[in-house]
């Protein structure tokens, strides 16, 4: 009886093991990081902006030059902060369409640059991450292009981090540059100062 019993429980294991999935490409994609966690990052400044509710100072450029600047509190910071998730590298669909730069600046800094491939379907152009010497994230720039035959924009994302501050976020910047065909460029910005 005992052995019978044994034989069960050791068939019952085997089929409870058969029966997971393998894991797929995307999903084994899903876990592979080719750069910084900027979802991650994004995510959990929001979370801490979100409960600090610092006030911020938000400013509107029209052809670079500054038209109007507001100090706010009561942000929504995940709607406030979805655009840069454009810069996130980790993405499955963009996993191998980059080719990556390490140097490190006059301050110190790691310099991690991404440029994508030429031959690369993807509008994120290029992303550069820069670490401070402990390793944490100081800066943020991305470059998105999109066009065809009608249109073309072009995105400059900027972020500023404080590395041992909560939040960490302290200055964020879009410019944007749409181009319709037969028409002058539009270009406007919007940068946030987040205060102490």
């Amino acid at each position: 009886m005992k052995n019978i019993y044994s034989f069960i429980c050791l068939c019952l294991a085997f089929w409870v093991s058969s029966c997971q999935e393998e894991p797929t490409a995307a999903s084994r994609a899903a876990r592979v990081k080719q750069a910084y966690d900027m979802e991650g990052f994004l995510n959990q400044e929001a979370q801490a902006l979100a409960k600090a509710q610092p006030k911020v100072t938000k400013t509107v450029y029209e052809t670079g030059k500054a038209k109007d600047t507001k100090t706010m509190s009561g942000v929504d910071w995940p709607s406030e902060l979805a655009p840069f998730s454009d810069a996130d590298l980790n993405k499955p669909a963009l996993l191998g369409l980059y080719t990556e730069e390490v140097s490190t600046n006059a301050a110190g800094q790691t310099v991690k640059r991404y440029l994508a491939q030429e031959d690369a379907k993807t509008n994120l152009k290029e992303a550069t991450y820069t670490f401070d010497p402990q390793g944490q994230l100081v800066q943020v720039d991305a470059l998105i292009l999109q066009e065809n035959l009608m249109f073309k924009t072009q995105k400059k994302l900027h972020l500023e981090v404080r590395p041992n501050q909560t939040p960490r976020l302290h200055r964020y910047r879009l410019d944007e540059t749409q181009e319709l065909m037969f028409m002058s460029p539009d270009e406007y910005g919007i940068e946030g100062v987040i205060l102490p």
